[in-house]
């Protein structure tokens, strides 16, 4: 004989007018159910209304958007104020130390006062990713025998002829780099020399300027616009030596370079 599941029963009865309005069976699990379905709709319920209407203001800990950024802006400039009266503290203990005559006498570097001491580095270890990343690099420039490793061993360093210049993919194997100026930008020297020569010519289409570095290098630049070095000016690396051709209406111009060593034309792509 079947067990007969027992049923629960939730009622709504008029009692004056003795009349059943709305009756409901189910069993033991069935009411367990139903009752965590409705905490949990209730609980979705009053989240939603906390986070979608200006209720949530009234939560405890809560704070408007214009209170938080004016907080913010107060903390900021509380700091502000706090790291001025620290050194203006500590340079007023500084003066006092050094003019203190009866201090035993010792070096007044030892007796600054710093305002706030360095904090301990925080940056963080390196991730497998970046791991795999360098070693990867290091395996790939191995067995690099370009000339950028003499160099470096030689302490050479070169800068770029300006801050908006690319050199053309055309004469990235050439000895006469083409290189792409920005117009306006402009033309610095790519590494500490002297300039043995300066002049206009016709057939480069501007002014011309070669610069001779240590270690055997030197540099010319041409199809150059007002220069700004003479000869016999030393120059250091990246000081202007001169501006790109005037006049010509676009947003970029063209000047050559050329790059020697002990007398041996070399690829400036390679170099720069």
């Amino acid at each position: 004989m079947k067990r007969k599941i027992p049923r629960y029963r939730l009622s709504l009865s008029d009692d004056s007018r003795l009349r059943l309005m709305a009756e409901v069976k189910l069993p033991m699990w069935q009411w367990i159910l139903a009752v965590v379905a409705f905490a949990a709709l209730a609980v979705l319920a009053a989240a939603l209304l906390l986070s979608l209407t200006p209720l949530r203001g009234m939560l405890p800990g809560y704070m408007a958007r214009e209170t938080r950024a004016i907080t913010e802006e107060s903390m900021l400039r509380l700091d502000s104020l706090q790291a001025e009266y620290e050194r203006d503290r500590a340079y007023i203990d500084n003066i006092m130390n050094v003019l203190d005559t009866d201090r035993a006498p010792a070096d007044s570097t030892e007796l600054v006062v710093n305002p706030r001491p360095m904090t301990a580095d925080s940056l963080l270890p390196r991730s497998p990713e970046e791991d795999k990343f360098i070693r990867m690099m290091e395996q790939r420039e191995k067995y690099n025998l370009s000339i950028l490793a003499p160099l470096a061993a030689e302490g050479m360093m070169f800068n770029p002829l300006s801050d908006e210049c690319v050199i053309t993919e055309a004469s990235r194997k050439s000895t006469v780099a083409e290189v792409v100026v920005a117009s306006g930008s402009p033309v610095g020297a790519i590494a500490d020399g002297t300039v043995v020569d300066s002049y206009y010519s016709p057939r480069d289409g501007g002014y011309v300027i070669t610069v001779q570095h240590s270690n055997g290098f030197m540099s010319r630049v041409s199809h150059l616009g007002t220069p700004l070095a003479g000869r016999g000016d030393y120059v250091q690396a990246g000081q202007i030596i001169a501006f790109p051709p005037e006049g010509s209406g676009r947003s970029s111009t063209r000047v050559n370079l050329e790059i020697w060593r002990n007398g041996d034309r070399l690829i400036p792509a390679e170099v720069l």
